[in-house]
């Protein structure tokens, strides 16, 4: 989210603790201004399931109020769904989906796409997902939240090998690029996912806009935390969904050469869809027993209130985030954690660089090899140091202003109306 807007302007993961299941009418969704033109939307997302994807949705749109109407379309994830079992069922859910656009009085289609909510495999995730688009009538938007390494276009070396390796690659990502060439618009959220699609496809360049998930803070006043910091402590927070590519380990690695008021405080739980999630559980809970730190080390579980899940997030002296390189998905816990407005340590994964490319914001977070256990430790303790805060206050002040939700729903709406004109102009040509 650096330079943001429309294609004229410039060039163009929510991972939360699981939310409560809110059934939001499309009613509640709607224009503030009748005197306005009002956009209709139809959002294609998991709107009602514990899901990151669905509370990043619902946080978005809530600064859409003034300009547009949201109808919610239901998406599943078929590779945990018990009763979408079998293709047949899956290819009905697709033809189900079909329909609800084609009833919906929408004026373009908003997709938040992850392959899970299309397919088991990337195979029929991509052939199903292309169907639907094929079958939409509507101007689309696809939000891509994951961009696979295999979907990265690789050099061309005069060898067998190589030339075998670039025939399978264009088979294997032959209906992805048909659907994003059938997009009339493609959201990302990092500079470096928008620097591959375009090395890969160069013909997309005016149709990507690199829209970062905005840093907005959850009200929290008068709400009292669930789990209170004592006096002397300091509190080191990693929250969301307690997943493997998290890097918690990296932490509790450290934590023997931390003094001892420094506490972890794991603000999250086992995602319900995570196969493996409770195997990483036992090894984490291990690794705590081997290191000797199990008084050191808090688990919150699922703070399904986000008003008290903010009052924790809020006791943090310290943020870290020692994520693996997992693409987009780190930088939605990166925008929650910078609308606290502590000090932020992270990996040097690439989603965690998403706010840092503007001269004003560039000291909002700090970056570490995770792996380096002296430095890392070395970094938490600097961090935490309130002599070394002014200049990163003054960054974060600025990345929350900068991406803040009134200033990304702005820029929702020019690229939504972008997309109409464009629209348009073709259908009168």
């Amino acid at each position: 989210m650096i330079s943001v807007g429309t294609p004229s302007i410039s060039a163009q993961s929510f991972e939360q603790c699981v939310p409560k299941r809110q059934q939001v009418p499309p009613a509640s969704r709607s224009c503030k201004q009748a005197s306005h033109t009002c956009l209709r939307v139809a959002l294609l997302t998991p709107w009602n399931q514990q899901c990151g994807n669905a509370e990043f949705a619902k946080r978005l749109t809530s600064g859409f109020t003034g300009f547009s109407t949201i109808e919610p379309i239901e998406l599943e994830n078929l590779i945990e769904h018990d009763t979408l079992d079998s293709r047949r069922k899956q290819e009905r859910y697709i033809t189900k989906l079909i329909k609800r656009v084609h009833a919906s009085d929408a004026d373009l289609v908003h997709i938040q796409h992850e392959f899970c909510f299309f397919g088991k495999t990337r195979r029929h995730a991509d052939r199903r997902l292309l169907r639907l688009m094929r079958n939409i009538r509507k101007p689309i938007i696809l939000s891509l939240h994951t961009w696979k390494n295999s979907m990265c276009k690789r050099g061309m070396k005069l060898s067998l090998k190589s030339i075998l390796s670039s025939v399978y690659y264009k088979i294997q990502n032959r209906r992805m690029r048909r659907c994003l060439l059938a997009a009339d618009a493609i959201v990302v959220h990092s500079k470096d996912t928008y620097a591959k699609i375009i090395k890969t496809y160069p013909r997309l360049r005016k149709r990507i806009y690199l829209l970062p998930i905005p840093v907005e803070p959850v009200a929290s006043d008068g709400v009292t935390a669930p789990y209170q910091k004592r006096p002397g402590e300091k509190w080191m927070v990693l929250p969301g969904f307690v997943s493997r590519y998290k890097g918690h380990r990296y932490i509790i690695d450290a934590m023997p050469g931390l003094p001892a008021e420094f506490r972890l405080v794991v603000a999250g739980g086992v995602h319900p869809k995570d196969r493996m999630g409770h195997e990483y559980w036992s090894e984490l809970l291990a690794r705590i027993d081997e290191v000797g730190c199990q008084d050191r080390v808090v688990f919150t579980g699922f703070l399904d209130d986000s008003a008290e899940q903010a009052a924790v997030l809020k006791q943090a002296d310290v943020f870290v985030l020692p994520y693996d390189e997992v693409g987009q998905s780190g930088s939605a816990v990166l925008a929650d954690v910078l609308s606290c407005g502590r000090p932020i340590v992270t990996s040097l994964a690439r989603s965690m660089f998403v706010y840092r490319h503007g001269n004003d914001t560039v000291y909002s977070s700090s970056a570490v090899d995770v792996e380096d256990v002296e430095k890392l430790q070395h970094a938490i303790i600097d961090a935490a140091d309130p002599a070394s805060s002014p200049r990163r206050q003054l960054h974060q002040r600025n990345v929350q202003k900068k991406f803040c939700l009134h200033q990304m729903a702005t820029q929702y709406k020019l690229m939504y109306e972008s997309v109409l004109a464009g629209n348009s102009r073709r259908s009168r040509s």
